[in-house]
């Protein structure tokens, strides 16, 4: 993991899709009429919280999950070395998908739809670079248990995996 940071890192938003994380949209129509619902139905709605790199305990990259409207709308603030990222998730209730859109303190932005893999969460991402290079990404989230969750995807620029692990932070 450590050789494809300096790469990821570039990517941000990608993070932020990772917070954003790690939750529901669904390859089938959602159950439900709001977002907590909808996660609530693909047992997703424990992603609310704060959330830190197991390695570092949060120096490297941290990911809070909040409710900025009670079952409506999760804001996902990121952090991931000196950049700063703010995503927001939401439920469409007329094609009954969970989307993710964000943007970086380095101007990039990011635009992804949520489904479901079994149990597990994919996010399907396009994003684009402040200096305007675009990319797709898919990252699926992993609930390892209650206080863990694995995130691994593969990178669009030359095809590299990685896997980052969060914890939750107490």
């Amino acid at each position: 993991m450590s050789t494809y940071i300096p790469k990821f890192r570039r990517s941000i938003l990608v993070l932020t899709g990772i917070a954003t994380l790690a939750f529901a949209g669904l390859t089938t129509p959602a159950q439900g009429t709001d977002l907590g619902e909808a996660l609530a139905h693909v047992n997703w709605k424990g992603i609310v919280g704060s959330w830190v790199d197991s390695e570092t305990k949060g120096e490297r990259v941290k990911i809070v999950y909040a409710w900025k409207f009670e079952n409506k709308l999760i804001e996902v603030n990121s952090t991931m070395g000196d950049t700063k990222g703010i995503s927001l998730m939401g439920y469409n209730p007329d094609s009954e998908e969970v989307f993710m859109m964000g943007g970086n303190s380095e101007g990039g932005g990011n635009l992804g739809k949520w489904s479901m893999d079994d149990e597990d969460a994919v996010l399907e991402l396009s994003y684009v670079r402040a200096d305007g290079e675009k990319g797709e990404m898919s990252l699926k989230h992993h609930w390892v248990n209650d206080d863990t969750i694995e995130v691994s995807g593969t990178a669009e620029e030359g095809g590299e995996s990685f896997t980052l692990t969060l914890v939750r932070s107490k």
